[in-house]
């Protein structure tokens, strides 16, 4: 009877255990991990982390999700969640409101108090957000100018009007931030978050407690994202849905990709732009999707770390077209790199807000052109005919690396030897190296050679050179002489410009000739050893007679010494 039980019990222990792995929710530490298809109709309070991991699916259907601080939603690549008539949020959104940094009258911050029931004197406090303040600042009320200063900025009024508009500028058009307004009237105080007035030109502000992360796929139905941080590298699908406090929805992968259909709006997104891109994402934006408009863009795209590649250092070079940079001047490094903008992430599509008065298209694209200024190597130094290398009117595209080899040389060796007879060369033979210039440019070049047996330098020209213009073959004629008998073979190496940055990256190389028969004469070879023989002579002789001389003038002093004495 107890091994029947036993065998029950441990059958009900993997059935169990079989059942939750069947629902997909597997608890692990802080994640509650979805595996498989299952569905919420119920509302959640959210106290760890969601995992829809690949061929897992999560749909809710008509329920409130609330998710606690730090909290997140992690979406695998290959895992689905689709939220039909629910809404994401939290247990605090962000509340303050922070400007764009612009002080002229049009664009500047505002917040309208509406003091419709207040019939006497009563007094507006406006609070800094948390850790900032008005130093330096000035409010515009009216015709009247005020100097703000700490943290907190008083207005008293008997004003009759239904509201009054309290304008804002920041020292330097730096951005000015809100927490909140009080109204004191009658003894008694209104206190209202700053998101709950209405404003102009200004943006939401503060921490989003909780994040949505994006490999997989996200679809919404008329469902609702309430102050949300979201990234994808994969694909947000939106249908008559709304993002409040939740964009910039950042797409961080240039395959990822968001389409906004049948009304989706943005609401109070918490940067001047609604999505933020990679230069390839796909962004589909139908012409009934609201933006948080204002001076909040729908979009922009951004690309970063991108560089120029030459193929020599301290090339100069300008850019123009940049957004927000007339032109842009830099150098190419040691290792022939110029970072664009030392790398930084920059701006190079906008899709304007709708309520944007200066943009005169739908879209900003940049349209960027390289024109290289100064690029000078040993090959083509500033006193010679030939040009810079490189080219004007390069356009920038989007790729992390663009490759400045226009207008450069290319030189290779086609053959190197002796002009006449190579079996019977005497004293010195002429060698003809051809050498073809297959580049876009010209090169002003020498050439360096040695015996191929040994390595020593070879009697040549001093360093022989040519031009040879682009797209031709030229020559490089010069004497080499020999004063040993023997075959031996010359080897020549092309001198490339100290300032490459890769030695071969103008061509260049060596090439060994063909073998040369050295034939020296008899009376020439055998004079060869007599005359150092002789030379050794001379110099003892000349050593002895020295020697003498001096032993002369010194016995000479001597005795004129002992004459004195």
């Amino acid at each position: 009877m107890i091994k029947k039980q036993m065998a029950i019990l441990i059958l009900t222990m993997f059935i169990s255990s079989q059942i939750i792995i069947g629902n997909s929710m597997a608890e692990n530490t802080n994640e509650i991990l979805i595996e498989s298809d299952i569905t919420w109709t119920e509302d959640q309070y959210i106290d760890d982390n969601i995992r829809i991991l690949n061929g897992g699916k999560l749909t809710i259907i008509d329920s409130e999700i609330s998710f606690s601080t730090e909290s997140k939603l992690i979406i695998d690549e290959g895992g689905f969640v689709i939220l039909e008539g629910s809404t994401f949020t939290s247990e605090s959104i962000p509340t303050d409101l922070v400007g764009y940094g612009y002080c002229d009258d049009f664009n500047r911050s505002t917040i309208i108090v509406d003091i419709s029931s207040y019939d006497n004197d009563f007094e507006i406090i406006i609070d800094s957000s948390s850790g900032t303040n008005f130093n330096g600042a000035t409010a515009y009320i009216g015709d009247e100018i005020f100097m703000m200063n700490n943290s907190q900025f008083s207005y008293s009024s008997q004003s009759t009007d239904d509201e009054i508009e309290i304008g804002v500028c920041g020292y330097g058009s730096t951005p000015v931030g809100i927490s909140n307004v009080t109204i004191i009237h009658d003894g008694f105080s209104n206190y209202y978050l700053a998101s709950e007035l209405e404003y102009s030109n200004m943006m939401i502000s503060g921490l989003r407690e909780y994040s949505i992360e994006v490999s997989g796929n996200f679809s919404l139905h008329n469902s609702s994202i309430i102050g949300a941080k979201i990234s994808s590298i994969g694909d947000i699908n939106a249908f008559s849905s709304n993002f409040l406090r939740s964009g910039p929805i950042l797409l961080n992968d240039n395959n990822a990709s968001i389409s906004l259909m049948e009304g989706s709006i943005f609401t109070g997104s918490l940067d001047d732009h609604d999505i933020r891109a990679m230069p390839e994402s796909n962004i589909h934006w139908s012409s009934d999707t609201i933006g948080s408009g204002d001076l909040t863009d729908k979009w922009e795209r951004r690309i970063k770390g991108q560089y120029l590649q030459f193929d020599a250092v301290w090339v100069e070079y300008q850019i123009k077209g940049l957004y927000g940079v007339p032109t842009y001047t830099n150098f190419s490094g040691n290792d022939g790199k110029s970072y664009i903008d030392g790398g930084r992430e920059r701006i190079i599509e906008i899709g304007w807000s709708d309520d944007n008065i200066w943009a005169t298209e739908d879209t900003w694209e940049e349209d960027a052109i390289i024109n290289v200024i100064k690029y000078r190597t040993a090959w083509n130094p500033e006193n010679s005919e030939i040009e810079n290398y490189g080219a004007s009117g390069i356009k920038l595209t989007n790729d992390k690396i663009t490759i400045i080899d226009q207008n450069t040389p290319d030189i290779k060796w086609l053959s190197l030897k002796a002009e006449g007879d190579e079996n019977d060369a005497k004293g010195s033979v002429v060698m003809v190296g051809e050498v073809a210039n297959e580049g876009t440019a010209a090169a002003h070049f020498a050439i360096s050679c040695y015996l191929n047996s040994t390595g020593e330098s070879a009697e040549t020209n001093n360093y022989p050179d040519a031009l040879v213009e682009a797209g031709e073959v030229g020559e490089i004629v010069f004497d080499w002489r020999n004063s040993k008998s023997g075959v031996e073979e010359l080897k020549c190496i092309i001198l490339t410009p100290m300032q490459i940055v890769d030695e071969y990256a103008f061509g260049g190389g060596n090439i060994t000739s063909e073998t040369v028969n050295w034939q020296i004469n008899e009376e020439d070879e055998g004079l060869s050893y007599v005359i150092p023989i002789i030379i050794v002579m001379i110099m003892g002789i000349i050593s002895i007679g020295y020697v003498l001389v001096n032993r002369a003038n010194l016995d000479q002093e001597t005795m004129v010494e002992d004459v004195i004495k």
